[in-house]
């Protein structure tokens, strides 16, 4: 794979970290929760576990790394660009396969793999290590991946009329896209089939249900995160012109009042905008792809900062995705984006891990990060 870097940047500082060295792998298994449980970890096995926790995904594994050690689950995660997501205690990474609709986990301490059929196209994290989805025709489900209990339906759901009328389409699916301690973030498709959708929004509250409508300019694609308050959200998505052009648009909602800010549309004949993240220092990035309207022309990849003139690059150079430091000591990670890809394609490239003045190739093919806002 072609990288675009500069002579000064990451390539010139190729050496092997320690923070990287180490492997095990472990292979789920069919079906629901695996049994027996893995060993408890011995206080040396913790000691040297210990270190900077994220993860990644390729279109065919999902990979935990924890100090010296990576723990690495094979799944069939196709053509999603999703982000890798951590349960609230940061004790879990989880990622849903595209194909088969199964939550795949790996257990960050005690490297355990657990692959959970849900029949649903994204999971969220609720609290601790519980994770919840959306069933058809009207349930949130539930798995605490700590417990040995199978998933089960913790809340029945009778969606409102949405306030923005439908548009020509029918109700297609539903799914759970962000959560807080205040609200579960569900996005509702109304579709007519191939690339057009709309997509309607609901706030699910201990006591609540808020029907938020449609986002303009947010209809298909649609991704969402948290943000530092616990009820505003960041939305990521398109608009789509045609089947092969659309133009990317990213908000926030927030979902106590409905309060609805527009950011930036991203530049380009067309766009598409997708994982966003709004960090605790008030930072908001998104991926991004861009492409011009011609049969068989290439898109060009990069993760964007809000900044006060628009969107600008996080890097030097295009990544696919980036996790900055959170603290000094913590490592910075980038997926550096490789030759411009198919419009269609989903973007991979190859992950680096900064540290310190020293860098390494940790992976290739790498679609999208994740990290802990907790690792307990």
């Amino acid at each position: 794979m072609g990288v675009a870097t500069k002579a000064s940047g990451w390539r010139a500082r190729i050496v092997v970290l320690g923070v990287v060295c180490g492997a095990v792998a472990v292979v789920a298994g069919c079906g629901g929760v695996d049994q027996p449980a893995p060993p408890r970890l011995t206080p040396a096995e913790e000691q040297a576990a210990k270190g900077a926790v994220f993860a990644y995904r390729t279109d065919a594994e999902l990979a935990v790394v924890r100090g010296g050690e990576t723990v690495r689950a094979p799944g069939s995660f196709g053509y999603s660009s999703a982000a890798v997501a951590f349960t609230r205690d940061g004790h879990y990474a989880f990622a849903v396969e595209s194909g088969s609709k199964t939550l795949v986990a790996v257990g960050v301490r005690d490297r355990s793999v657990t692959r959970i059929p849900c029949d649903c196209a994204n999971a969220v994290a609720l609290r601790g290590s519980v994770v919840g989805w959306w069933r058809e025709p009207g349930e949130i489900m539930s798995m605490d991946l700590a417990g040995s209990e199978p998933a089960a339906p913790e809340r029945e759901i009778v969606l409102p009329d949405s306030p923005s009328p439908l548009t020509g389409g029918g109700w297609g699916g539903a799914e759970l896209v962000a959560a807080t301690d205040e609200f579960v973030l569900l996005a509702r498709v109304e579709s007519r089939g191939l690339w057009w959708e709309k997509s309607h929004l609901y706030a699910i509250g201990s006591d609540v249900i808020l029907p938020l409508g449609r986002v303009p300019g947010i209809d298909a694609g649609l991704s969402a995160a948290a943000g530092p308050d616990g009820h505003t959200f960041v939305l990521a998505g398109a608009t789509a012109r045609s089947a092969t052009c659309g133009s990317g648009n990213v908000a926030t909602i927030d979902a106590a009042n409905n309060g609805v800010l527009a950011m930036p549309t991203l530049p380009g004949e067309c766009s598409a905008a997708y994982n966003p993240r709004w960090s605790a220092d008030g930072s908001i990035t998104i991926a991004t792809r861009k492409w011009s309207d011609l049969a068989g022309a290439p898109s060009t990849v990069d993760r964007m900062q809000l900044a006060a003139q628009g969107w600008a690059p996080v890097g030097e150079y295009p990544v696919v995705d980036m996790l900055p430091r959170k603290q000094a000591q913590e490592p910075m990670l980038e997926v550096v984006a490789g030759e411009p890809t198919d419009a269609r394609g989903t973007p991979h490239g190859v992950l680096v891990v900064h540290q310190g003045e020293d860098s390494a190739e940790v992976a290739t093919q790498v679609v999208s990060l994740g990290s802990p806002t907790a690792t307990g």
